[in-house]
């Protein structure tokens, strides 16, 4: 009796001893297989290839006068259904956005203002077939004010741009659009559109000054050819930016966001219309459109009170420097590019001992070899002009980019304008 039970256990141990070795065994298998390695993050080239099949041709909306990338802005709206679907959406030469009306509310009227005073030789307007505006009203004014019947068109439910000649053609600054009934719930317009010719120079503009962007309170101020300021929105949004000429190119940050602003205005100054992007100017991260009315200033004017460049360069491994300005020969403008050579300088300084490079790039021209003569001149001119002034540049690689390796893929004017330009990166950080 004794014996079984000795044998009983020795089995018993035997059986527990076998089994902790199983279980060892498979710990040890399982501990000896490798964790699958973290995914690096996505290089410029495959964020872009992620969607840039999806790229809508707009070679129609670039000339289109009424493009923000022009310059063109709105001037006043009576509603829409969001700010994701706002006017700005009708001339952001995007032929993925649309402006549409609240539901059952179809009497709407737009107010843009053009770049530049122009001579208009079509009008007409482009819709999504679903939701389709029926009758259109345009009007054109040279001040603002006073505006005179230009056309009146019915849209078929159809896709792409749908003209109507003006004849004979017409002078005008400012356009006004009336929809006036539908076919379905919504009124949908995805661009409304403006073919002729600037016959003058875009006037002088200042975004200098108080602003209520979206009824939230904003200064901004110019000065050495850059701008920058503040936006209220809950946090403070800190910008640094410059004007191109046509529309005022922003950087960002607001706690931890970084993006990109441009802000088009109308000739008279009062009103201002401005795309908002987090990160980069990409399609698939555009936020909601920014309305401002220029205020009067009961506050003194902003300081700056976050590096913005600095932040948005470690943040985002590089950075826009979008206050240089450069004549139509490519050539750089000390005199209006001031504040951007002592931005640059400082960063070059604050980065140390960690190389950086400066890139020159373009994208809005008719083909790469151009683009790449643009970025080729603009980047020696500032290599030249930083020499010049003796700033340190031992530690900085030049490259002229033209159109290669851009951020991300581009569907409108506006987004080769933001990502046209020089910026500044750290190598080996990508």
């Amino acid at each position: 009796m004794r014996q079984r039970t000795a044998d009983s256990g020795q089995r018993a141990t035997a059986f527990l001893v076998s089994a902790v070795c199983c279980l060892l065994s498979a710990v040890s298998i399982a501990c000896s297989k490798k964790e699958p390695p973290v995914p690096p993050p996505p290089t410029p080239d495959q964020i872009r290839a992620a969607h840039i099949a999806e790229a809508p041709d707009d070679s129609a909306e670039r000339k289109n006068l009424l493009n923000i990338a022009r310059g063109a802005a709105v001037v006043s709206r009576t509603a829409e259904v969001t700010l994701e679907n706002s006017a700005l959406r009708a001339i952001d030469g995007d032929l993925r956005s649309d402006w549409m009306s609240p539901p059952g509310d179809p009497v709407q009227t737009l107010t843009f203002s053009l770049g530049a005073r122009s001579r208009i030789d079509e009008i007409g307007a482009s819709s999504a077939p679903p939701a389709s505006a029926k009758n259109i009203r345009y009007e054109s004014s040279l001040d603002g004010k006073t505006f005179t019947p230009l056309a009146t068109q019915t849209l078929n439910q159809a896709w792409g741009d749908q003209l109507i000649a003006v004849r004979p053609p017409v002078e005008a600054s400012y356009i006004r659009v009336s929809t006036l009934d539908r076919y379905h719930t919504f009124v949908d317009l995805r661009s409304v559109v403006a073919h002729g010719a600037e016959v003058a120079p875009p006037q002088p503009r200042s975004i200098s000054g108080c602003w209520s962007i979206n009824t939230f309170p904003a200064a901004i101020v110019e000065g050495g050819g850059s701008a920058y300021g503040w936006f209220d929105q809950g946090e403070r949004m800190w910008l640094n930016g410059g004007f191109d000429g046509r529309v005022w190119r922003f950087v960002f940050t607001r706690g931890p966001q970084i993006g990109l602003i441009a802000f088009s205005m109308s000739p008279d100054n009062k009103h201002m219309s401005g795309l908002k992007w987090f990160e980069d100017a990409d399609p698939k991260k555009l936020s909601d459109s920014l309305f401002g009315e220029r205020q009067k200033c009961t506050i003194p004017p902003p300081k700056f009170e976050v590096d913005v460049l600095r932040t948005f360069l470690e943040r985002h491994l590089w950075a826009p420097l979008y206050g240089f300005r450069f004549d139509d020969s490519n050539q750089l403008v000390p005199a209006q590019s001031t504040f951007a050579i002592r931005e640059l300088a400082r960063l070059i300084r604050d980065v140390a001992p960690r190389p950086v490079r400066l890139v020159s790039r373009e994208l809005r021209g008719a083909d790469a070899k151009s683009d790449l003569a643009v970025s080729r001149a603009r980047i020696e001119s500032l290599r030249a002009e930083l020499q010049r002034q003796k700033i340190d540049v031992s530690r900085v690689t030049f490259v002229a980019a033209g159109r290669e390796n851009y951020h991300t893929a581009v569907w409108s004017e506006i987004m080769r304008t933001m990502q046209s330009g020089i910026e500044m990166d750290i190598p080996g950080r990508r």
